[in-house]
């Protein structure tokens, strides 16, 4: 960590300690050297400003965003220093600029409504302080500033029951107890004398939550931003109050939010985890295929995909629900690409024996290489150098890579431009060759391409890597096809052999008539990992981290998704129990850091971004924390290659790689390993040997290269006999 950066930490603190001359000292120091930071200079502005000084602030802050004018913190702040000067206009137009950067910032909603408030603009600054509940349903200031803005409207009813809220929150606030008393000799009473009870905490934030949802999904004029302010309402709501998205649901079935069925449906599925909404929508797509968009339809397959893989929905309907609704939405997919698309597969003589041409087709590869893409391309590479196979890696591309549905949460697949047509691929000193396809859409053009691809390599088997590929699948029944899950669980495919993920059998419970499809094409595999070479050198430093506290990690493509508020809470109680921790997350981010920034650990909660050589932290940290989530596997099998114990819960893709004994029931069992990791040295150290000696049985990636190939031949040969 640079100094200026160091300084930067100890000024914060001292500010948030409410040590203002320390702070101030600690943020000059760092201009000192760094005159172009925009933070301190920032900081510096909002400390003239809490010192009664606001000239001054507004010039010292216009200074920082003229350094960079991205941060919506510096605009709400420069809006706040102008409203106290009385430049009310100017301050509405600061929070809007806030705003416009990040349409969930609590703050500024509730500034601009304070602004509007004093424009004498009731409605609308009635409007901002319902955003800002939406957002943040135990702010009293913002119940507060509802509950003025509701009685210059002269509706002194909800008025009182916003003044209610505030005080619910803040018994102390006196303004708000105030208002109340002053509003209560206007409020109607009923025959028997009594006054009307006022709504319930719950029952006001989801009345409030609703309105809000409502405006959003029925604004179209601000695209993808709106669906991401809509997700994080959802998130909002599904958090903070267990029983406000029942309360919304209920009203949603007497009037739903919008027209929009896919809109419709991925919202009631995100505030309840009811998979009903989804088999909804996936009916209605089936039902009107004719008046549904291929691309359309394809991206909200893809859509639910993610949201199952993220482990969202209940548990409930999960298994009729991948072993029955969604197989059936991407067979009916595959079916309308043959048609809409007028595919033709040649269906070439297959001779007996082992494949000797192979075509490795996979829905995405990325370089720099997620995980997923390294598999790929070690599956590949071994084929090829391992066992004298011609290998072709076709990358389709197939994930939506643009965003043409309203479908909440929003999922767009990261693309590699480079990646484009016939180009090899290398890694270290291994090199494959390699197609891939550009087209951002699923159009004729593409289906066309990657067919034509396919058969001019003339591959005697075809092989799915992962579940759900089109381009793979376009092939079954024309030549031998197989398919290799990259996550435990069922897969749709329609490969000849279906492999199994970590040996076991993921039909297994399902009932019978959804069941046998699977079954009958089902083979035992392990997928194996091979561990990159490890790290030398590696030290905290390189990483900003400091030597001594324990480090947990927390690893992942999805950090965004998989490191939930829920989650963020598990890790304070974690760090409560173990004050000399720190959590470290590696991955790349977009939201999370700001989410973390507000925890009350955020000083031991390090978001390192995307980490190139994981080993070399792996060889610093002390123990590997696994979010609730499918995938991982690969990042935890690299983790017990170098002897870094992982603490999972019992599910998803790291605990089939830790193996059962160390896969955890619940969340008690999940705190207490961690706890004791940290704590106890002796334990920490055979734990370690325990994950090294695990990574052994795992450490199968060559082993795992021959079964494929081995089943290939027994189906090569049963193909030959036809």
């Amino acid at each position: 960590m640079t100094d200026s950066a160091e300084w930067l930490r100890q000024g914060l603190a001292a500010h948030q300690s409410g040590n203002l001359p320390g702070a101030l000292a600690l943020y000059r120091q760092v201009l000192a050297v760094d005159r172009s930071n925009a933070d301190a200079t920032h900081l510096i502005g909002v400390i003239a400003y809490q010192t009664g000084d606001p000239m001054t602030a507004i010039n010292v802050i216009r200074r920082a965003i003229a350094l960079d004018d991205s941060n919506p913190a510096y605009h709400s702040n420069l809006g706040e220093a102008l409203r106290v000067t009385g430049a009310l206009d100017q301050a509405a137009d600061a929070h809007r600029e806030a705003l416009k950067r990040d349409s969930g910032f609590v703050e500024a909603h509730r500034n601009l409504g304070v602004v509007d408030l004093a424009r004498g603009r009731a409605q609308e600054a009635a409007d901002s302080f319902r955003r800002a509940l939406a957002r943040d349903p135990a702010s009293a200031p913002s119940w507060h500033g509802l509950g003025l803005a509701l009685e210059a409207l002269n509706r002194k009813v909800e008025a009182a029951h916003a003044f209610d809220q505030c005080l619910a929150h803040d018994p102390t606030h006196a303004e708000a107890r105030q208002r109340r008393d002053a509003l209560t000799p206007h409020l109607p009473l009923p025959v028997d004398g009594a006054v009307p009870s006022a709504p319930s905490a719950v029952e006001a934030w989801a009345d409030v939550a609703l309105q809000e949802l409502r405006a959003l999904c029925n604004d179209r004029s601000s695209g993808v931003e709106r669906l991401a302010a809509i997700e994080r309402l959802c998130t909002t709501l599904v958090s903070d109050k267990a029983s406000a998205p029942r309360a919304v649901l209920e009203a949603l079935e007497e009037e739903p939010l919008c027209g929009d069925p896919i809109l419709d449906a991925s919202v009631q599925f995100r505030l309840s985890g009811d998979l009903y909404h989804y088999e909804r929508l996936i009916h209605t797509v089936i039902g009107n295929g004719a008046d549904w968009p291929l691309d359309v339809a394809h991206a909200v397959y893809w859509s639910i995909s993610r949201q199952v893989f993220l482990g969202r929905p209940l548990k409930t309907r999960l298994s009729a629900f991948t072993a029955g609704d969604l197989p059936r939405f991407y067979r009916w997919i595959l079916r309308e690409v043959r048609r809409r698309c007028a595919v033709s597969v040649a269906a070439p003589p297959v001779r007996a024996g082992g494949p000797k041409r192979v075509a490795i087709v996979t829905n995405q590869f990325t370089q720099p290489m997620h995980q997923p893409s390294r598999d790929a391309f070690d599956y590949a590479r071994r084929m090829q150098d391992d066992f004298g196979c011609a290998v072709l890696l076709v990358n389709g591309n197939l994930l939506p890579s643009q965003i043409i549905t309203a479908f909440v949460p929003a999922f767009q697949a990261m693309v590699t431009p480079s990646l484009h047509g016939a180009m090899p691929v290398t890694d270290g000193t291994a090199t494959v060759p390699s197609w891939s396809s550009m087209d951002p859409s699923l159009s004729d053009g593409k289906i066309r391409d990657l067919v034509a691809t396919i058969e001019e390599f003339d591959p005697d088997l075809v092989v799915s890597f992962g579940g759900s590929v089109l381009a793979a699948d376009l092939f079954a029944g024309k030549r031998p096809t197989l398919c290799i899950p990259t996550t435990s669980g069922l897969t749709c495919s329609m490969a000849d052999i279906l492999l199994s993920f970590d040996g076991g059998d993921p039909t297994r419970g399902l009932p019978e008539e959804y069941r046998t499809p699977f079954a009958e094409r089902f083979r035992p595999f392990v997928f194996g990992y091979s561990a990159p070479p490890p790290a030398q050198n590696a030290s905290r430093a390189a990483f900003g981290l400091k030597d001594g506290p324990f480090l947990f990690t927390v690893v992942g493509g999805r950090l965004d998704d998989e490191v939930t508020p829920v989650f963020v809470e598990r890790l304070e109680h974690l760090l409560d129990l173990c004050p000399n921790a720190l959590v470290a997350f590696a991955g790349p981010v977009a939201s999370l850091p700001a989410r973390l920034a507000r925890s009350r650990h955020a000083n031991r909660l390090t978001c390192l971004g995307f980490v190139n050589e994981i080993r070399a932290l792996y060889r610093v940290a002390d123990a590997y924390l696994n979010p609730p989530r499918q995938g991982g596997g690969g990042s935890a099998a690299y983790a017990l290659a170098d002897g870094l114990p992982v603490v999972t819960l019992n599910q998803g893709d790291v605990a089939a790689v830790v193996g059962a004994a160390r896969a955890l029931d619940d969340w008690d069992a999940y705190t207490e390993r961690a706890k004791r990791l940290c704590q106890d040295p002796a334990f920490r150290r055979d734990e370690a040997d325990e994950a090294r000696h695990r990574f052994a049985t795992v450490d199968a990636r060559h082993d795992a290269v021959a079964r494929l190939l081995a089943y290939g031949r027994s189906l090569m040969d049963g193909w030959a006999t036809r």
